[in-house]
């Protein structure tokens, strides 16, 4: 039986290695991705996810989250990643989109509508964490 779970992460280059093995180790089942501002700004690590996404097929639903940490100013590390998160990888156009719903909620939804337990594996930030568990203590 395979390891249902939820990756949140904040893809910068470290990261995509964690998606791909996510992706492709026949012991998990990848249900959900979310995305959280740390190595770059959620709208950049978004748009990593998405286009990791679309690079390898995988038809995986993900919702964009955090912006910032939720008691400091964002300190991100494009000193290592590059501005883009993802820098010196070029990727095809695309039309993937995040879900139209915040993180903290897709991952509650889910979480509700899930027929067994899944795991949560953080790999950046835990401001979604966070924000879940404040808003559904």
């Amino acid at each position: 039986m395979r390891l249902p779970i939820f990756l949140d992460t904040d893809p910068g280059i470290d990261d995509a290695a964690a998606i791909a093995a996510a992706i492709f180790a026949p012991e998990l089942d990848l249900q959900l991705m979310t995305t959280v501002a740390g190595n770059v700004s959620v709208e950049k690590t978004t748009r990593n996810a998405l286009q990791l996404l679309h690079f390898w097929n995988a038809d995986i639903p993900l919702a964009q989250g955090a912006a910032a940490p939720l008691v400091r100013p964002l300190r991100d590390a494009a000193s290592v990643h590059g501005e883009s998160g993802m820098e010196g990888y070029d990727f095809v156009e695309h039309s993937r989109q995040p879900l139209a719903k915040p993180a903290f909620q897709a991952i509650r939804d889910a979480l509700m509508l899930a027929p067994e337990p899944v795991t949560l594996v953080a790999i950046g930030p835990l401001t979604n964490i966070a924000l879940l568990l404040t808003q559904y203590p």
